[in-house]
């Protein structure tokens, strides 16, 4: 519910189309009947405007049934609660949306409970490609017009054994083995450079949702990025993070499969993984 009173929110342009899905796992609760009142109630709340809306029941693994279906229709978003209901039955979408996020190859909503509004959207980048993606697709958001958009760019600590596993190529396992010579110089060079990818990646971002008549703020920070991402949302009251589908590289920046998991199972606010990789981009 926090997820269609999110979607009721928007301002979706006219010709969008809303399907409503539920799957309906056998021997497990919610019933039938439970799931179309619920599809019902929600189509209601939905159906507003010049917005199509249609309800879909489908039966087998919920995390499955709905990769199958992304992968027929390739939607522009899908939107998935954080965790359903049963929790002590261990029918959590917590478990589900992480199987989506990972293997969807269009953007996934995950909306967190309880839904206040969209006052404040954090853009999580670090300079990859994806991340360019992430926030051309925020710039054609359609968020509420008063909504606040700040963009977080996470310097990661430099770290002496994957800056010299980096230099050695091929025979960086060798490297690892081995005593790390510390070299001052390149290390503070290195640490440079990083600010200025950070502050060229933020200046980039910024321009995007500028073009589009947003007023973003931008912030830079060291650290843990998925924990600098929390710890920033948690701290600025953030209700949405938006993170590109794959950051760089596992020695240059982030690695995306740690920091998506911590995103969908500890944000405290929503969370917007957008996914338009080659693949997807090829498809369409």
């Amino acid at each position: 519910m926090a997820a269609v009173q999110m979607l009721s929110d928007l301002p979706l342009p006219p010709g969008s189309r809303i399907t409503i899905l539920s799957v309906l796992t056998a021997g497990q609760p919610p019933g039938e009947e439970m799931l179309r009142a619920a599809m019902e109630n929600a189509e209601k709340i939905l159906s507003k405007g010049q917005v199509e809306t249609e309800s879909v029941l489908l039966y087998g693994h919920v995390a499955k049934e709905l990769i199958e279906f992304g992968r027929k229709q390739r939607p522009d978003l899908m939107v998935i609660g954080a965790k359903g209901l049963y929790a002590t039955l261990k029918i959590l979408l917590g478990g589900v949306a992480h199987q989506v996020v990972e293997q969807a190859r269009w953007p996934v909503l995950v909306v967190r409970p309880p839904y206040r509004g969209l006052r404040r959207v954090l853009l999580a980048t670090d300079g990859s490609q994806n991340c360019r993606q992430a926030a051309q697709y925020l710039a054609q958001f359609p968020l509420p017009e008063q909504t606040e958009i700040q963009i977080l760019h996470v310097q990661a600590l430099i770290d002496e054994p994957k800056v010299f596993a980096q230099g050695m190529g091929p025979f960086a396992y060798l490297g690892l083995s081995m005593p790390i010579p510390i070299d001052p110089p390149f290390t503070a060079r290195k640490a440079e450079l990083n600010k200025q990818r950070g502050r060229a990646a933020l200046a980039e971002s910024k321009r995007f949702l500028e073009s589009v008549g947003r007023k973003p703020r931008g912030f830079i920070t060291d650290g843990d990025p998925a924990s600098q991402i929390l710890t920033h949302s948690e701290q600025q009251g953030i209700d949405l993070i938006v993170a590109g589908s794959r950051g760089l590289s596992a020695i240059e920046g982030w690695w995306w499969g740690s920091v998506s998991r911590k995103l969908v199972h500890y944000a405290h606010s929503s969370v917007l993984f957008v996914r338009t990789d080659s693949e997807y981009n090829h498809a369409e």
